[in-house]
């Protein structure tokens, strides 16, 4: 099921496999980011989603503020709101690859899921689910 729309980010959720996805296609300012994110936190709470997908292959530059923020914010909540396994797929921008290791190196010590790179969408989905 698809929900709200941005202009860089396409959500959808499917509850029978507890699973958010997140393609991200363009640029956005560093508010529309957190906006964005925050946005698909609040949709794990609701649901209950175990499995946090984001599709980072055409994701626009993050900004070092919302590397932190991310590092500090997003993954620490996730972990709390019980998320076992986030899966990311990397973008074929360097920098952009870069800001997102980043991310994630910086907040593993807070994070409780485990997470994995892809270069492929279907091959995050299946290392989620088990197949």
């Amino acid at each position: 099921m698809s929900y709200r729309e941005f202009p860089f980010l396409h959500i959808e959720v499917d509850e029978l496999t507890s699973v958010i996805t997140m393609d991200w296609d363009g640029t956005f300012t560093s508010a529309q980011f957190r906006e964005a994110v925050t946005y698909c936190m609040e949709l794990v709470a609701q649901k209950k989603l175990k499995y946090w997908l984001a599709n980072s292959s055409r994701i626009g530059e993050i900004q070092p503020a919302d590397q932190k923020w991310s590092s500090e914010v997003l993954l620490p909540r996730l972990s709390e709101l019980g998320v076992k396994k986030v899966a990311l797929v990397i973008p074929e921008d360097l920098n952009s690859h870069l800001a997102i290791t980043t991310i994630m190196v910086r907040g593993k010590e807070k994070s409780t899921f485990a997470a994995n790179y892809f270069v492929k969408k279907k091959d995050a989905l299946d290392w989620m689910l088990g197949k």
